[in-house]
């Protein structure tokens, strides 16, 4: 195993070097993700010790949520990034101007009306959400006034990232993200230590996005890309996000938000805070480790829309054969790793006070690490490629699976429940789909294509 591990590695270097945007991109998702990880490690034992268990869950539920938001927006982000790439691939400057000024109007409303909704129904049932931390119901006006003013800054920064990511500046988006993670985590500690407690962290939040947001606009100027009127163009872009397109979009996008995010939501529903806290402390290194390794096929979207609009589509047979046989030595590698050494990890991490006493949780995290591995490269042909249909199929048989083992499951099992439904789920046939996906996306175009 450690031998074909350092032929993947190899593999991947070799590809990164014969295409170095494609490399700075990497290099800058993983800059960001060990970021990320450094910063967790430092933050969440800070979490625990100033915000308590209790906050600590309801702060997770709270990003959750945050997160969860995006469901009714997958028909314009992704639809937008896929129209962006083929505007980009032809050299259309103008129009793609008029797509970036169409997606900034209709993503603004949305995060307006939506954030507006959610911490309203937040506020309303104060009293059942908070029922152990009722300090925070004291502040909740306040933190629905801050949050909504965050979800607006984050959907504004994440138009610049998208229209930046579709021209295949990459490397820039992620600094974006880069440079809100550090501002965040300078603004936080000392706001932590100073008992600025939960409303804190949500400004420390929303400072670290409109930091980003000033680079963004600079970043902007500099790749000569402004803001323009929709005009005639934006009924004509607006007619493909609303129609097939847009709308497989929007139903992929909802599953897999809803895939990533449910744990989180439905445990906290069922067991509380406390409940969703140690589920956090075992998934957290396995998810950091899973969405690590997504960005290796992730950051092939922008080249394989262009790709797919110019029709090269020997090049990206080429790309998948040698990519899914790395994806599944490094997915092997890793679930092994956590399945035997999990525990103690996160024991280094936040003491072992603090670490959840279930042994048999962290080979069944990286058990269910190891199928979403594997499964993601073929999905992101089938997105890259508008091949929704099939992808749609399969990610809501996961979905709907996963969720109904995870309620049937839980009150028997617990914790164990979410663990144990991706795993089952993809041994019962989900696993073999996805890559069956791969062939379906290479073959006959869907009716809406680029």
């Amino acid at each position: 195993m450690p031998a074909r591990v350092t032929e993947a590695f190899h593999d991947i270097k070799r590809r990164i070097a014969n295409n170095p945007d494609y490399g700075w991109s990497v290099a800058s998702s993983y800059a960001h993700i060990g970021l990320n990880i450094i910063v967790q490690i430092l933050l969440v034992p800070l979490y625990l010790h100033h915000l308590g268990k209790a906050e600590f869950g309801v702060l997770m539920i709270m990003l959750a949520a945050v997160n969860y938001l995006g469901l009714g927006i997958g028909w314009m982000s992704s639809g937008a990034q896929r129209i962006m790439g083929e505007l980009a691939a032809h050299n259309n400057h103008e129009a793609l101007e008029r797509t970036y000024g169409l997606s900034k109007i209709i993503f603004f409303v949305y995060a307006t009306l939506t954030s507006s909704l959610a911490f309203a129904v937040v506020w309303a049932f104060r009293g059942q959400l908070f029922p152990d931390t009722p300090a925070l119901g004291a502040q909740t006006v306040s933190m629905v006034a801050l949050g909504v003013v965050y979800v607006i800054a984050l959907y504004d920064l994440n138009v610049d990232r998208l229209v930046l990511i579709s021209i295949g500046k990459q490397a820039w988006a992620n600094l974006l993200s880069v440079i809100s993670l550090v501002v965040f985590a300078l603004a936080v500690m000392p706001i932590l230590s100073g008992e600025g407690g939960l409303m804190g962290v949500i400004a420390a939040l929303l400072c670290g996005v409109l930091v980003a947001r000033i680079v963004s606009f600079l970043l902007m100027q500099r790749q000569g890309l402004h803001l323009r009127w929709p005009g005639a163009h934006g009924r004509t872009i607006l007619s493909r996000l609303i129609g097939p397109m847009g709308m497989g979009y929007a139903v992929y996008g909802a599953l897999l938000l809803t895939l990533l995010q449910a744990d989180t939501l439905i445990l906290g529903v069922l067991g509380g805070p406390l409940l969703v806290a140690d589920f956090i402390l075992v998934w957290k290194i396995a998810d950091v480790t899973m969405q690590a390794l997504w960005r290796l096929p992730e950051s092939l979207v922008p080249y394989l829309i262009q790709m797919d609009a110019r029709g090269e589509h020997e090049r990206m047979r080429t790309i998948y054969a040698s990519a899914q046989k790395g994806m599944l030595i490094l997915a092997t590698a890793a679930a092994i790793g956590f399945g035997m050494f999990g525990q103690s990890v996160v024991a280094l991490w936040v003491g072992w006070e603090h670490t959840p006493n279930l042994p048999w949780a962290y080979p069944l995290a990286g058990g269910a690490m190891f199928w979403m591995v594997i499964a993601r490269l073929p999905a992101i042909y089938a997105f890259s490629t508008v091949r929704l249909s099939p992808l749609v199929f399969v990610t809501a048989v996961e979905t709907v699976g996963k969720v109904i083992l995870l309620f049937a499951l839980f009150p028997a099992l617990g914790l164990y429940a979410p663990l144990i439904a991706v795993n089952v789920v993809h041994l019962l046939g989900v696993a073999y789909l996805y890559q069956r996906l791969y062939r379906q996306s290479m073959s006959t175009p869907e009716s809406e294509t680029a």
